[in-house]
């Protein structure tokens, strides 16, 4: 933002966009009260009126962050359960591939969370929802969990390795030169030959290209699969 505002006109969502604007072009370490002020064109204190201490701005960008996740997330309609997870995930990631910012905030700062109730409490609400799924499936609380904890992690590993490798590119988030610069691998494989032959069928620099993720999702939902189909006798 540039210019300043007119007088009386600062309020919580002018202050929370500019911070997540800030997070997203140089992570939540760079947001303080005094650069949000200055991307807003106005004295510091006018955000202290608003927000006491640095954590209190954190905590809110944090929560604002989960809620706008959540709102972004397609709804998953299917009554199958790998359906479901396969769409759920896949939108999960599109949603946080397509917004460095919601990245940056619910990946990059995801041991920071716990920190805001607020922005715990709508995590929650999302992952109730997920589990309830499993559950129904007939996954064991055990099992559910797990299933949960898998998902989770493979969906933001790679979504990690993406905007790493994008960001030694240049870019700010992954898109269509990523893709394309990532399907290859630098120097010669004649050294190793069983690299060479996969590398010709199934490989890629990030590990983490929309085919990658896609079956190494489907690998998932089937392993999971395995789990509901009753022992032989």
């Amino acid at each position: 933002m540039t210019g300043r505002l007119p007088r009386g006109s600062l309020d919580r969502d002018l202050i929370l966009a500019a911070a997540e604007r800030l997070a997203a072009e140089a992570g939540l370490g760079e947001v303080t009260i005094r650069r949000v002020a200055a991307a807003l064109g106005v004295q510091h204190p006018a955000v202290h009126y608003h927000f006491a201490r640095r954590d209190d701005l954190v905590d809110a960008l944090l929560a604002r962050a989960v809620e706008r996740f959540n709102e972004a997330l397609p709804v998953v309609e299917s009554d199958d359960w790998e359906d479901h997870l396969r769409h759920y995930w896949e939108g999960f990631r599109a949603v946080l591939r397509a917004d460095p910012a919601l990245f940056e905030l619910v990946v990059g700062q995801w041991a920071r969370m716990g920190r805001s109730q607020q922005a715990l409490d709508s995590s929650y609400l999302r992952i109730d929802a997920q589990l309830g799924v499993l559950l129904r499936a007939g996954f064991s609380p055990e099992q559910a969990g797990y299933a949960y904890h898998l998902l989770s992690t493979y969906t933001r590993g790679c979504l990690v390795s993406e905007y790493q490798f994008a960001g030694s590119l240049g870019a700010t988030a992954p898109g269509e030169p990523l893709e394309a610069s990532a399907k290859t691998l630098p120097g010669d494989l004649g050294q190793y030959p069983n690299l060479s032959k996969v590398v010709a069928h199934s490989w890629s620099y990030t590990f983490a290209t929309d085919a990658d993720y896609t079956n190494g999702l489907a690998i998932i939902v089937q392993g999971l699969r395995a789990w509901l189909e009753p022992t032989p006798l």
